[in-house]
């Protein structure tokens, strides 16, 4: 019907076999800049996933802990730093997985409840496995199920239940050694 149509309006065949090839020519073309255009993204998503999966494999992860401090009854900040040296010396520094530890608190202004724990990974794998080690270690620190959670409720006492984490990997190539 369309080249019924296309025959009726043009003057001659040689103008029809124009319209037909020249339309088919367009498509063709059409077709190869799409397979072009597709092949050229598929590159750009291969080599960018791949880079950034490779960046991302070469540095380590740190976890960011936010908390919020408060003030228990009878509680000080001495007692607080206290009972959580106590857990460090017990539990994180004994912890393999865990390449460096943190803890930064708020510093010059009123309100000063911030509080943060900065942990650092080999890689998600060693995240993971720190918090397993985590609970072997408590459970070897304090072997009395009972102990064990008043220790971690004394402590927890100055936190709030809010926290907040945050994930990140370093750029070394924006980093200062």
């Amino acid at each position: 019907m369309l080249i019924n149509l296309f025959y009726k309006n043009s003057r001659n065949n040689a103008e029809l076999l124009y319209l037909i090839s020249s339309n088919h020519f367009k498509n063709q073309l059409n077709m190869k800049k799409t397979i072009v255009s597709l092949v050229i993204i598929a590159a750009i998503v291969v080599t960018v996933s791949t880079g950034a999966n490779a960046q991302a494999s070469t540095s380590n992860l740190v976890n960011i802990t936010s908390l919020k401090t408060k003030s228990p009854d009878k509680g000080s900040p001495g007692a607080r730093d206290s009972l959580i040296a106590i857990y460090n010396s017990k539990v994180i520094d004994k912890n393999t997985y865990i390449l460096s530890h943190r803890e930064y608190t708020h510093y010059f202004t009123a309100s000063n409840s911030d509080y943060l724990v900065v942990e650092e990974y080999k890689d998600m794998a060693g995240m993971e496995a720190s918090f397993e080690m985590n609970t072997e270690l408590e459970k070897k620190a304090w072997p009395d199920a009972m102990k064990r959670k008043e220790f971690m409720d004394a402590m927890g006492a100055y936190f709030e239940t809010w926290h907040g984490d945050a994930l990140y990997h370093m750029n070394p190539k924006l980093s200062k050694n």
